[in-house]
């Protein structure tokens, strides 16, 4: 019984160490990011124009074509549902510009409620999109702490939010 709790120990400490290790990366990423060009103000695909002022928001950049993206996507729907109508936080998706009809399809057939927001190309540029997926977290100043791309983990994913909220 004494060696598991020391494995589950080591275990733990190395998911710790891990999460550290990530998170700390994904703030030295997204400290080179001032962006000219804001997602404020910008319309959505049903016209709402978006607005974060004074929330902690998350921004997905995704495709339609991207595999990674489609695995994402409940995960990113769950955390959209649950935290927009929970506390002072926004959450936005940019779509990398893909036509109307096929992006019109791949909603309906997926049933994707999220914000939607075409992206410009210099959106993708200055906010250095070179992947997708791609997620910004921004504090309530407007601030990307947190840039990452590739799969989402749920944990760290909470953990960059979290750490949004209550600490910048």
């Amino acid at each position: 019984m004494r060696e598991f709790f020391k494995k589950s120990r080591d275990v733990a400490l190395w998911i710790l160490l891990f999460l550290t290790i990530t998170i700390v990366l994904s703030i030295f990423k997204a400290s080179d990011l001032k962006p000219s060009v804001s997602i404020n103000g910008m319309k959505s695909f049903e016209g709402e124009r978006f607005d974060s002022k004074e929330r902690v928001t998350v921004v997905y950049f995704w495709a339609t074509w991207c595999g990674v993206c489609s695995m994402n996507l409940p995960l990113v729907e769950w955390y959209s549902r649950r935290l927009e109508n929970s506390f002072r936080f926004s959450f936005v998706s940019v779509e990398e510009g893909e036509n109307l009809e096929e992006l019109n399809r791949y909603v309906r057939e997926r049933d994707v409620r999220f914000k939607i927001i075409s992206a410009h190309p210099a959106l993708l540029k200055e906010w250095k999109v070179n992947a997708y997926p791609s997620f910004a977290i921004l504090d309530r100043s407007g601030k990307i702490r947190f840039m990452d791309s590739g799969m989402m983990n749920p944990l760290s994913f909470f953990l960059r939010i979290w750490v949004a909220y209550f600490f910048f």
